[in-house]
């Protein structure tokens, strides 16, 4: 009876995620938001021939990979993961030359909070505001302190952070469908577009990137089983709990991965979906404590300053701002915790959610809901470039490279590769077969993101940390089809 119960909610999950991607891969047919992110007007006919070109070259994939699969059989297998990787070394270098940038908005609240701690002690009040950047403010002193909080070091450690993420959907890939799938999945990681134009921005979205691949790494067995054993089940759900701290919305990793316990444990060891919660608490917990008592954080001036949730939530529904960020509702925020205690704050935060939400009615809610989920999910830059372009160091270089010829082919790239990895999504269909933990946990870590997003403040940079599973499951839909034996 019981499995019959699991059965079905599997088959629901399933369900749910095709729904998803289907409405998501609709949207991105007729729509792209890459020009949009930086201001720029996509040049005519640009969707249209982005989409041919991208079916032309699934239509390939398709049509040559068993060609392309005894192709990779041949080369060695160090060869193409060391070539790989230093390729990527040398192309993110090129582009922190050209493309750097100088510290702004949250970027530069970390990398100067960090310079000025270990140089004077003081702690920026931006992080009584937002306390859910100071694990990574954290990281950044640790970094500063053991080599120079010089922005040349952080950059570094992002690209290093950048590289090892590559490497770990690699060894994931191997595991879960084989060697040749694992080559072609770091291949992509290697030339997907927001891993190389991150690489001078440090910020929590490529950072966050190892809170998700490492504990997946160690969790699954050399034949990409989930693995059952108490010390790899608490190692991965601390990792995934110090991801929780770095970004709140990677909270969707450890549902899903809860999820996932109560779906493919087997008897009682079923029980375990509650771990990866006793964890999480037992880390937020002794984290913020040691915050309080290294006096990084002012627990009282916390209580008073910082942002309550439902901030987020009620700017998420901002019709001019479409859910994104919005200064007056940021400055509305602050005036509110000057004068009110933050329970207040929250209650005035909900009678406003109300207004909005019953202000565009059923039908301006649906609406407003395709315009968020089309800024969110159609912008294969995923906003990298808008970031690239605020305070260069070099005007010109960014200029050149967003100027109308060179501007239009990089947004072709962004927009056929990002068609090409969600329409891969869509090919994920004979994979549920298998019934995998892996595949199934993809599938609703993909679900989390997308719900997430429709409720909470977004950007489409927001959804870097899940595109490695993005890039995971694309790659399996694609090359482990219809040639498993001589794949894995």
């Amino acid at each position: 009876m019981s499995s019959s119960i699991f059965g079905f909610l599997e088959k629901i999950i399933y369900v749910i995620f095709f729904t998803v991607i289907t409405l998501i891969v609709g949207v991105n047919i007729f729509e792209t938001r890459g020009h949009h992110s930086i201001s720029a007007m996509s040049p005519k006919y640009f969707e249209i021939m982005t989409l041919v070109i991208a079916l032309l070259l699934i239509g390939a994939l398709i049509g040559f990979r068993k060609n392309i699969t005894d192709l990779l059989e041949k080369i060695p297998i160090a060869v193409w993961v060391v070539g790989f990787l230093g390729f990527s070394l040398i192309l993110q270098l090129i582009v922190v030359k050209l493309y750097a940038v100088k510290p702004s908005w949250d970027f530069g609240a970390l990398v100067n909070g960090a310079k000025l701690y270990l140089e004077t002690g003081e702690v920026f009040d931006y992080f009584s505001i937002y306390p859910n950047n100071i694990f990574l403010f954290c990281i950044l002193v640790v970094i500063g302190k053991v080599f120079t909080p010089d922005l040349s070091v952080y950059i570094l450690f992002n690209v290093f952070i950048i590289i090892v993420s590559q490497c770990l959907i690699f060894l994931i890939a191997s595991k879960a469908a084989g060697r040749l799938v694992g080559m072609i999945s770091l291949a992509v990681s290697v030339l997907f577009f927001p891993y190389i134009f991150f690489a001078p921005v440090v910020y929590t979205d490529t950072i966050s990137l190892i809170f998700l691949l490492l504990p997946l790494y160690l969790m699954l067995d050399k034949n990409g089983e989930l693995r059952t054993d108490m010390p790899n089940i608490m190692l991965a759900s601390f990792i995934f709990s110090l991801g929780m701290l770095l970004k709140g919305s990677l909270i969707i990793f450890i549902i899903a991965f809860s999820i996932t316990f109560l779906l493919y444990m087997k008897g009682w060891k079923k029980a375990y979906i509650i771990l990866p919660f006793i964890m999480l608490f037992v880390v937020k917990t002794v984290f913020n404590t040691a915050m309080y008592q290294l006096d990084i954080l002012d627990k009282e001036q916390q209580m008073q300053t910082s942002f309550p949730v439902s901030h987020w939530l009620v700017m998420a529904q901002n019709s001019e701002r479409l859910g994104k960020y919005s200064a007056d509702d940021v400055e509305w925020t602050k005036q509110l915790l000057t004068t009110q205690p933050r329970e207040k704050v929250s209650d005035i935060h909900f009678e406003e959610l109300q207004h909005r939400l019953e202000e565009k009615g059923l039908l301006g809610n649906l609406k407003f809901n395709l315009e968020k989920i089309t800024h969110t999910w159609t912008d294969g830059t995923y906003y990298s470039l808008n970031k690239i372009k605020r305070n260069p160091i070099e005007p010109i270089n960014i200029t050149s490279l967003l100027d109308y010829k060179s501007g239009d082919i990089l947004q072709g790239f962004a927009r056929i590769q990002h068609l090409i990895l969600f329409i891969g999504l869509l090919l994920a269909f004979p994979l549920v077969k298998d019934r995998k933990a892996f595949v199934t946990f993809c599938m609703l870590s993909i679900i989390g993101y997308f719900f997430f997003f429709l409720l909470w403040e977004t950007r489409s940079r927001y959804l870097v940390s899940v595109t490695p599973l993005i890039i995971l499951l694309g790659c399996m839909s694609y090359f482990k089809i219809k040639f498993r034996r001589s794949i894995g």
